[in-house]
């Protein structure tokens, strides 16, 4: 942008100048034609009043009886009148290099007019600059308004950039924007808009983008440089962003921008989202290996299951009653079942079946496993049942439903083998934007929430980090599969919820499981358990 006006600047002095000079030449040969004609016409009054009276004497030639004043006042008309000739020659040639200005100028004021016509791209980086982003921001949030879809201004500040232009010279400092602008158009969509505000400070507008969803955008800008004289420098960046909100305007979206990114240069905070985003794909795409692992073989082993269940049951048939290989036969069958029942973990696991959702009470779900809650735990475990009062309704699939509060109330036994407290809670709540920041995966709005909390062992930040990981487990060999908490993920990932753990060495755990709240009325939803329902 500063280039074309620069431009633009430059072709209107020069316009301007050159215009001024032609009418200032104008003037100057008007005035040398006027005075020279007044001069010449005065001259020859003069040589008139000097010789009239001589005309009507003896006939003797006019220009021997001038005297020397004569003489002398018509030396100077003559030299009067090479003066003049002189002027026009002078004004020839400058008009001749006018002409040659002006065709300069006539050029240049087309390119001027190019730079303009592209006076929204940023000559150094080609992305869009400030003045074309000041202009189209206004429209685009317009546009989600008006459509509802959420966009959020994310900013950039390159770290160092004064020190890289110091050590390396502008030309490396000119090298890392270039560089940095092209990973920018490569990281993100084409419907993204990618600006350089000036200096080292980029902007990317991103629409249909929650805020919570920026962190992700900002793994693939990590581990950039470039290599400037044979030395690889490093470029990092700060980076702050901001969701709009109805009813303000862009100054209103990009100051709140600002501040974050300002926020950031202090805190490092962007850093460690972008960390933790990465860590939670990793874990995203850990799971969905593992699932699509244990999906397949979960079906070879429940044909192999079919297969074996089946003979059982016609070996039954032909045994008498009373015969001794009958009971042998049974515990077969009954070790087939409980397989079945392993195998059904497995696909749920997998994501690789369908889903029954339908409008529930979650009191009532809670209920009506209280007696065989009651059965699984030790004696020396109290546990104790809280349900709010006018609980919202969720949409949840009655079955998976039991099997995460089974399998959460199992592990808070599990962590209790001296006994203690065990509490199920259920509550209305409802996440905020602030919620949201400190919980990435959560979406703002209104839940249900069931929360199981114990009195046992709790956990160390590293065991959490892994609890919802397949076959991970801190019981001792042969006491546990390390598939229930991860059954409870991934059951929570397919119904559109989200979990939240709390934890610390000697002071317990509590599981929070908000479920989106939904009306009543509303109707039974089938989908396949891989697909997506809601916010997860």
């Amino acid at each position: 942008m500063a280039a074309a006006e620069n431009m633009q600047a430059i072709a209107t002095r020069s316009m301007e100048e050159l215009h001024a000079l032609l009418r200032r030449l104008d003037r100057q040969s008007w005035w040398l034609w006027a005075t020279a004609v007044a001069i010449m016409l005065l001259l020859i009054a003069a040589l008139f009043s000097f010789t009239f009276p001589g005309l009507w004497g003896r006939g003797s030639p006019v220009w021997a009886e001038l005297d020397v004043a004569v003489r002398g006042l018509l030396g100077v008309v003559l030299l009067f009148a090479a003066f003049v000739v002189y002027q026009q020659v002078l004004i020839t040639r400058l008009r001749r290099e006018l002409a040659a200005e002006l065709a300069r100028a006539s050029a240049l004021e087309t390119r001027a007019e190019v730079f303009e016509k592209l006076a929204g791209i940023d000559p150094l980086t080609e992305l869009y600059n400030r003045r074309f982003a000041t202009a189209h921001l206004a429209t685009e949030l317009a546009r989600a308004e008006r459509c509802g879809y959420p966009i959020t201004a994310l900013m950039l500040d390159l770290n160092g950039f004064k020190q890289i232009n110091d050590t390396h010279g502008h030309a490396a400092g000119d090298l890392a924007l270039s560089e940095f602008a092209r990973h920018l158009k490569r990281s993100f969509r084409s419907s993204d808009l990618c600006v350089r505000m000036g200096g080292d400070e980029f902007m990317v507008l991103l629409p249909e983008c929650p805020a919570e969803q920026v962190p992700r955008a900002l793994i693939h800008l990590r581990d950039m440089e470039v290599e400037f004289q044979g030395e690889k420098i490093p470029i990092t960046f700060a980076a702050g962003w901001a969701q709009y909100e109805r009813g303000e305007n862009a100054e209103q979206l990009l100051a709140r921008a600002d501040q974050s990114l300002y926020a950031d240069k202090r805190t490092r905070n962007a850093e460690k989202q972008v960390r933790e985003a990465e860590a939670r794909i990793a874990q995203a795409q850990k799971m969905e290996t593992v699932g699509q692992m244990a999906g397949g073989v979960a079906h070879d082993f429940n044909n192999l299951l079919t297969a074996i269940r089946g003979y059982t049951e016609l070996v039954l048939e032909s045994l008498p009653a009373d015969d001794p290989l009958r009971e042998k036969v049974q515990k077969i069958d009954r070790a087939a079942d409980r397989a079945s029942g392993l195998v059904r973990q497995l696909l749920t696991f997998s994501r690789n079946h369908v889903l029954q959702l339908h409008a529930l009470n979650l009191n009532t779900a809670v209920l009506d496993l209280e007696s065989t809650l009651r059965a699984l735990l030790d004696s020396r475990i109290d546990l104790g049942i809280e349900t709010a009062r006018e609980l919202g309704m969720m949409l949840a699939d009655p079955t998976q439903l039991d099997q995460v509060i089974l399998n959460l109330v199992v592990n808070a036994r599990d962590a209790m083998p001296q006994g203690g407290r065990l509490t199920i809670r259920t509550v209305n709540a409802r996440l905020d934007e602030e919620f949201v920041r400190g919980h990435p995966g959560a979406r703002a709005g209104d839940y249900v929430s069931l929360e199981v909390c114990d009195t046992g062992a709790g956990m160390d930040a590293e065991t959490r980090k892994h609890i919802f990981d397949p076959f991970f487990t801190t019981k001792t060999r042969g006491n546990g599969t390390g598939l229930g908490l991860a059954i409870v993920y991934g059951i929570v990932k397919q119904t559109g919820s989200y979990i939240d753990v709390e934890s610390e060495l000697g002071r317990g755990t509590r599981f929070t499981v908000y479920f989106p709240r939904v009306t009543s009325a509303e109707a039974p939803v089938s989908v396949m358990s891989g697909q997506a329902v809601g916010a997860a």
